[in-house]
């Protein structure tokens, strides 16, 4: 569950001579989204009125008004603020805690005087990233490090070194293929604002990276970049509150890679017709960075699902985490190296039933040619995503390095290892294995 912000700010208020002060929530303050949902958020404080004029505190949140009840002993507020004897003060419960399960982001404290209400805290829950909502409640990434933006207007342009280290990197892994008899492909997962433009409320421009780097690509190199024919799909290729493709978007990518990889046509790929899928509400990784977290109706496969070919799993956090799948009943008996990113994990439910052996590097692109000469694949995929181009991957990498820091910081977790390995997977099941020693 997503982690927020409570933001909070006085309004200054001259129509009440009520004083208070609010203890909680501070503004800054984190709080766990499970907790927000299950238990809300505590409004602590006091309020003071010492007129005759009766005096009631309430939130808004939407269109809903509650009232805070004044029910606390607070001797702490009579002995400091009014200087007096705490001990059978008529305003002695004048302290309030609460907890209010917020329906909507934003809410407002208040004082209700004589029938009139006084603002006096504005607050709102927000995520730690922004995020961009676009038409029909289509979301995107706002604030992002790699400023999409940006990219997408054109406001960021690909370098001319990073043009120069992406020429390298394609035209290395265009020679590499062909010295070394291996099919290769670069998949670059489009972001979903390039698939469904008329939901994002920028404008593409033809300056963007992405568009200086297919000019940068060999002919020769099999190059994925599948933009058009994501947006052709019968299905929705693209999750409406996530950065990634959908299952439907995802096993099209497969099919992709693979039609390309082995020179084959894309329709004697369609082994997955008799696919079922179930409908649910989802949040995704942006959805839920909102509060309350928005969801949207996305299908998830129901007869397959990839780990249950998992025979190793290093379960190293993002860069350097490997993966082994092996699948005795795939269309192909040949193996499959990816070097990927995040969009590669829902291929997997899909390469699994086309390739017996599929090994996953999570590396974005990043070549570790040590792994390449242990796996011994037949066929490399190497698979970043379009907001990841401003910097070009490294053709020359080691993903000793990602594991060896991930130790440092003493963040490896539990790797998994099957009970029986399958033949073809112990050489280099053994390898991964001696990596995280």
């Amino acid at each position: 569950m997503a982690v927020y912000s409570i933001i909070t700010q006085r309004v200054e208020s001259t129509t009440s001579n009520a004083r208070w002060h609010l203890d909680f929530p501070c503004n800054g303050q984190s709080i766990d989204g499970g907790e927000l949902i299950r238990e809300g958020l505590l409004f602590q404080g006091w309020l003071l009125n010492d007129e005759a004029s009766p005096t009631s505190l309430v939130i808004v949140n939407g269109d809903e008004v509650k009232k805070i009840p004044l029910n606390r002993a607070r001797p702490d507020v009579i002995s400091k603020v009014l200087n007096q004897a705490p001990e059978n003060h008529d305003l002695l419960s004048c302290g309030f805690s609460e907890r209010i399960k917020l329906k909507h982001s934003a809410f407002t404290l208040g004082i209700v005087e004589n029938g009139t209400f006084t603002e006096i805290i504005s607050g709102s829950v927000e995520g730690k990233f922004q995020i961009l909502e676009g038409k029909d409640g289509w979301l995107f990434l706002d604030n992002d490090t790699n400023k999409s933006i940006e990219q997408y207007t054109g406001k960021l342009k690909l370098s001319r070194t990073a043009q120069a280290e992406w020429k390298e990197y394609l035209e290395l892994l265009n020679t590499f293929s062909f010295s070394a008899q291996i099919p290769v492909c670069l998949l670059v997962a489009p972001s979903k604002e390039m698939v469904y433009e008329e939901y994002y409320p920028y404008n593409f421009s033809k300056k963007a990276p992405i568009e200086k780097l297919k000019e940068l690509v060999p002919e020769t190199l099999n190059f994925i970049l599948p933009i058009e024919e994501l947006r052709n799909l019968d299905d929705r290729s693209f999750r409406v509150c996530d950065t990634h493709w959908t299952l439907h978007g995802a096993r099209f990518a497969a099919q992709l890679v693979t039609s390309k990889l082995m020179s084959r046509n894309i329709d004697e790929l369609n082994v997955f017709e008799g696919d079922v899928y179930q409908n649910r509400e989802v949040s995704g990784d942006l959805g839920s960075k909102l509060f309350p977290p928005q969801r949207h109706e996305e299908d998830r496969l129901t007869n397959f699902n990839y780990r249950h070919c998992v025979v190793f799993d290093n379960n190293v956090d993002n860069f350097g985490r490997i993966i082994v799948m092996y699948h005795k009943h795939a269309v192909f008996k040949e193996t499959l190296l990816i070097f990927g990113s995040s969009s590669s994990y829902t291929m997997f439910h899909y390469l699994c039933r086309l390739y017996s052996s599929v090994v996953f590097v999570h590396s974005a692109g990043n070549i570790d040619h040590k792994i390449i000469e242990v796996v011994k694949p037949n066929y490399i995929c190497a698979q970043t995503n379009a907001r990841f181009v401003v910097k070009a991957p490294k053709y020359n990498d080691s993903v000793n390095n990602y594991i060896a820091q991930k130790k440092e910081n003493g963040s490896l977790g539990d790797s998994f290892i099957a009970e029986k390995l399958p033949d073809e997977c112990v050489s280099y099941v053994d390898y991964f294995k001696q990596i995280l020693v």
